[in-house]
């Protein structure tokens, strides 16, 4: 009988051969990623002695489940290409010029509010590609402008749009690991709740933070020291915190009484609110206006190798009202908010209706899809065709709306196919004819006594390192969620509190993550400029991954017993 680290070290193959070719030889998630699933499949099949069938079953159960992870993607994408081809994102970004002149309220407004409504609604790295053209429109450097376009996505990927972490990655990987008595929509909930409580205390104060940062790194000459950025940052305080208190409380509530759909969007909306009430009556707001050094003496690492004449000047391309601009985002929410709310009792009536099979005949592998609940065909399909009559779109806008989303989603959909089919082969090894533990087993156990009792504080950055390499707090939950799982359980600590610190860990991963950062400069038009932008962003990441592993001591040490424990 092999050894627990021999089947450690042979079950980390297929995902340290796939996170080496992504960064060190940088070949794409997809084309890695099938490289680690040929390994798992032959460590599966000849060491582990997977039955072929059995194999076979479980890498088309992976890739199905995959598909409905491919419908939230697709569904969000759509409905950001008729707000960008029907006008409303350009109708929004130039909205923002009128509201404030202070360079920290315009990006507090626009990293608390706009960036955490589009990831709610939207996610898969939309915020950071919508935000970035935005505020340079409203005349921040480039660099800056991407820095912060990545940074402020740092606290809401988590429930991604719509849920989809917790929902597409944790909830459709966990299954086989809970006890009969829980469903894996029940465990999503306890992780939905503690994650909120993670990103909550994080927002309160990720604005403040984010302040300090833009002025520290692109102020002036006297700004740029510790001392002359808080001088700087002083007056902001009071307003930097309101929003980030009123982000953090309405994600944490709506995570905790409501579910993993809500949380972002709701947060988002609430601050952007609040921030946009007192900006315009001048409450809380600093005496003077903060704003960069003179264009011209900004240098080329500043502008990212763009020149002046190049930055977007973030005019309208068609004229409509901010509330027209606007309604798209407010009925996705409607819907979400109306559908999960706990009193109405709809979810179980939505969920009833389901279309699937048993595959290859396998009742353990039973897959099955939720058209009225996923919200990819419920409510993002339907409001982005609702949008295009909205906006008066021709049928050429439409075509070419549709035809750029699949185009857009390819690349994303063989990716989430292979890391879901990689993940489930490595987790039904544990059905074998060798009598071995299951792969995903093994790296628990082999994690469970590296870490042992400290495993609170390492489970942020293994969830951070999945989402750097992957671009995707869900595909980094999708591989990682069952391993943190088995080593919680291994260790004798709660589960749902480190599978939350898995998902909060996949967020801190966001800003650095390599695919997020090629695809923040390819929008901005600084490409070639990734190791500039991951010099700034590694260091608020890494302070929040401290803070995730610290706080998570807490929650799994003394909070859990103190309430009877968290199962």
């Amino acid at each position: 009988m092999a050894s627990v680290a021999v089947l450690a070290v042979l079950a980390a193959l297929p995902i340290a051969v796939s996170f080496g070719l992504l960064v060190g030889l940088r070949w794409s998630a997809s084309r890695s990623m099938g490289v680690g699933w040929v390994l798992a499949t032959v460590l599966g099949i000849a060491y582990w002695g997977m039955e072929p069938t059995w194999w076979a079953g479980a890498a088309i159960y992976g890739a199905l489940q995959a598909f409905s992870i491919i419908l939230i993607v697709f569904g969000a994408i759509l409905l950001m290409n008729y707000l960008e081809l029907g006008g409303s994102i350009s109708t929004i970004r130039w909205h923002f010029t009128g509201i404030a002149e202070d360079r920290r309220v315009q990006l507090l407004l626009i990293g608390l509010g706009f960036e955490t409504i589009i990831e709610g609604a939207a996610g898969f790295g939309t915020p950071g590609a919508l935000a970035a053209p935005l505020l340079i429109g409203l005349g921040f450097p480039p660099l800056g402008a991407a820095v912060f376009g990545l940074y402020f996505n740092a606290p809401n990927p988590q429930f991604g749009a719509a849920g989809t972490p917790i929902i597409g990655g944790v909830e459709a990987v966990i299954g086989d690991s809970l006890p009969a008595s829980m469903t894996a929509s029940e465990f999503g909930a306890l992780v939905s709740q503690w994650t909120g409580v993670f990103t909550g205390l994080a927002f309160a104060v990720w604005g403040v933070l984010g302040i300090f940062l833009l002025i520290y790194w692109f102020g002036d000459d006297e700004e740029q020291s510790l001392r002359g950025a808080a001088r700087a940052t002083k007056p902001v305080v009071p307003f930097a915190l309101l929003m980030g208190i009123v982000a953090g409380a309405t994600q944490l509530a709506v995570a905790w009484f409501i579910g993993p759909a809500l949380p972002s969007i709701a947060a988002g909306f609430a601050a952007f609110a609040v921030g946009l009430v007192f900006s315009q009556r001048g409450w809380l707001m600093p005496e003077d206006e903060w704003t960069f050094p003179d264009r011209e003496g900004w240098s080329d690492t500043w502008l990212g190798g763009l020149s002046l004449s190049e930055l977007d000047s973030g005019k309208p391309t068609k004229e409509m009202s901010v509330l027209k601009a606007w309604t798209p985002y407010l009925l996705v929410g409607a819907v979400l908010l109306v559908t999960r709310w706990p009193t109405l009792d709809l979810v179980s009536t939505l969920q009833s209706f389901e279309i699937g099979f048993d595959v290859l005949g396998f009742s353990d592998l039973a897959w099955a899809l939720q058209p009225l609940y996923l919200p990819g065909t419920m409510p993002f399909i339907p409001v982005a065709i609702l949008t295009g009559v909205l906006y008066g779109m021709d049928f050429e806008q439409t075509r070419d709306a549709w035809a750029e989303s699949l185009r857009q989603v390819a690349p994303a959909a063989l990716t989430l196919i292979v890391a879901v089919s990689l993940t489930q082969v490595m987790i039904q090894s544990a059905e074998n004819t060798a009598g071995f533990i299951g792969m995903m087993s093994a790296l628990s156990r082999a994690l469970a006594l590296a870490a042992g009792g400290a495993l609170p504080i390492v489970a942020p950055w293994i969830g951070a390192i999945g989402t750097f390499v992957t671009g995707s707090n869900t595909t980094s939950d999708i591989l990682f969620s069952v391993l943190q799982y088995d080593a919680a359980a291994d260790v004798g600590i709660s589960r749902a509190l480190v599978v939350a610190i898995q998902n909060v860990g996949g967020g801190v991963g966001n800003p650095i993550s390599v695919l997020n950062v090629a695809a923040i400069c390819g929008v901005v038009g600084i490409s070639g400029r990734e190791g500039d932008i991951l010099r700034k962003t590694v260091v608020p990441a890494a302070l929040f991954a401290l803070f995730a592993g610290l706080l998570g001591m807490v929650l799994v040490y003394v909070v859990a017993p103190s309430i009877g424990g968290v199962f």
